[in-house]
């Protein structure tokens, strides 16, 4: 399909696939070791921000769609509990947790995949187009967004990780992919 973009797609576009672009030249040359070394004190590494980013991106892209368990969320699951899971070691993380088939190379293969899904919606979708938020602590209690505040939101999550890929990536290497 051919689509030609307004200059707000042509922008929101131009934008994600710049911040892609940092979070991606932060893997260029490192080896799968690397890739899943921690280098600080976090549990991050620059192959589970990858994993994270492309999970994310995709999980928000299905919500943008209308898929109504996209976001999650849970009922019955409040703050207090969240907090308290979280504190007393009860509630583990694991979206930036690796798999053994989770290599760099099966990792950046998926995210291309969302990036051209989320590109998609991006140039055909109804940027006006609102979804109510799931019920979750971590959401504003009957907060709606558009989809186009919904990109934007993806746009920053990337952006953001990839100032983490990229403090990893320095403190493995001495490499900096961004500045």
């Amino acid at each position: 399909m051919t689509t030609t973009l307004t200059r707000e797609r042509a922008d929101l576009l131009e934008s994600l696939r710049r911040h892609r672009g940092f979070l991606r030249q932060t893997v260029v040359g490192v080896t799968e070791e690397q890739a899943r070394t921690r280098s600080t004190v976090s549990e991050l590494t620059l192959a589970s921000l990858i994993k994270h980013v492309a999970d994310t991106e995709q999980g928000w892209i299905d919500f943008a769609r209308g898929k109504p368990d996209a976001m999650g969320g849970d009922a019955d699951l409040d703050e207090a509990a969240m907090r308290a899971a979280t504190e007393s070691g009860e509630f583990v993380d694991t979206r930036f947790v690796l798999a053994e088939e989770d290599t760099l190379p099966a990792l950046l293969e998926q995210y291309d995949r969302v990036a051209a899904a989320t590109d998609e919606v991006v140039a055909t979708a109804d940027l006006d187009a609102t979804r109510p938020l799931p019920r979750a602590p971590w959401f504003e209690p009957g907060a709606v967004w558009s989809v186009r505040r919904v990109l934007l939101h993806v746009i920053a999550e990337t952006s953001q990780h990839a100032g983490h890929a990229d403090i990893i990536r320095e403190a493995i290497d001495g490499a900096r992919t961004m500045g």
